[in-house]
């Protein structure tokens, strides 16, 4: 019986992905992985959806650290409000319809924009702590180190759930008191009976007294019995028509407020572009035939401190490893960067993306 064959090695991770997932943290690193893998190989950040960006915005923005974009978003989203919800309502008078069809139209635009940019948002920001990580660590291990403690982790999110649930039951709290107006009884005026209808009475009738010496004579009155003599009642009074007391209802509770509603942000404006990775010059360092190779300049220059990354390109002869740096946000800075690269005794072409 042959003896079993040992398990597959698995390839190492490479160094950027190294970075990557220290920078990350262990929240859905995985999908993020692959995500900036794939911008590093197309060389820009394209548009992908994101949900938690898109309905959680500043959540988000608040648990990934990236705080520049949650700045500009709370900006546009009060700019906007002040200029709807104020200056609009007071000199251009909309009608109602139009004017909640403005407040939908931008509440459609304020979850478009980061569900479908946040992404690329992110891997900016993550690039910018991975190469300053790299600048001050002296190899890639101490820079993944440095960059672990900086990382979001669980603790932080569940922060962030406790502080929206605290908030959802002070507003519910709050609306529950505004609108709770007691209001005062009052109890309904008793009813009058109708008084009964009086009955015939039988009033008897009492003899005249006797006439006096100075009066005439009356004829004498038989003997007989005193006569009744029946009289009807006076017809009862109406009964006054019962009135049914109004109780005054409070006044209706006012609408919420409008939700804060965000624009595009200045930054991430064009087309051609991707609206949150400004451009910037990165180097290209050689094409390479052996990946094996191309491993070595890409370490050797993490190690010298280069924010370098690798790109899988499929040519006629065959698929060949490109090795980059940067980006630099100043043609100073990537000169500087390909005099370095030229003294390890690599090629250095400088170049806008």
């Amino acid at each position: 019986m042959s003896a079993p064959s040992p398990p597959a090695a698995t390839a190492p991770e490479s160094a950027t992905a190294a970075l990557y997932r220290a920078a990350l943290g262990p929240v859905n690193t995985a999908h993020y992985l692959q995500l900036f893998a794939r911008f590093d190989e197309a060389g820009r950040a394209s548009p992908a959806w994101n949900w938690a960006a898109g309905l959680l915005t500043l959540n988000w923005l608040a648990f990934r650290q990236v705080w520049l974009a949650a700045l500009v978003y709370v900006a546009c989203a009060e700019g906007l409000a002040l200029l709807i919800l104020g200056l609009a309502r007071r000199f251009l008078h909309w009608p109602p319809a139009v004017e909640w069809g403005v407040l939908g139209a931008m509440l459609a635009l304020c979850i478009a924009i980061p569900g479908a940019y946040g992404n690329a948002w992110l891997h900016a920001e993550t690039r910018r702590r991975m190469t300053r990580a790299v600048r001050e660590a002296r190899t890639v291990r101490e820079a993944c180190e440095a960059l672990e403690k900086q990382a979001s982790t669980r603790q932080r999110l569940w922060v962030l759930v406790a502080l929206n649930a605290l908030l959802v039951g002070a507003l519910v709290g709050g609306y529950v008191a505004w609108t709770g107006v007691p209001v005062a009884a009052t109890g309904a005026p008793a009813k009058v009976p109708p008084e009964p209808a009086a009955s015939a009475v039988s009033v008897p009738v009492v003899p005249a007294p006797e006439p006096t010496a100075s009066a005439p004579e009356a004829a004498p009155a038989p003997a007989d019995r005193p006569q009744e003599v029946v009289v009807e009642p006076p017809p009862p009074e109406p009964a006054p028509p019962e009135v049914t007391p109004v109780l005054q209802e409070p006044p209706p509770p006012a609408p919420p407020p409008a939700p804060i509603l965000a624009p595009t942000p200045p930054a991430l404006s064009g087309p051609a572009a991707s609206p949150s990775v400004p451009r910037a010059f990165a180097i290209n360092v050689g094409l390479f035939a052996d990946p094996a190779n191309a491993e070595k300049a890409h370490a050797r220059l993490l190690q010298e401190g280069l924010p370098a990354f690798t790109q899988t390109v499929e040519m006629p002869k065959g698929v060949r490893t490109r090795v980059r740096v940067g980006p630099f946000v100043s043609r100073a800075e990537a000169e500087a960067a390909a005099e370095r690269i030229r003294a390890l005794g690599l090629e250095a072409q400088i170049y806008q993306p």
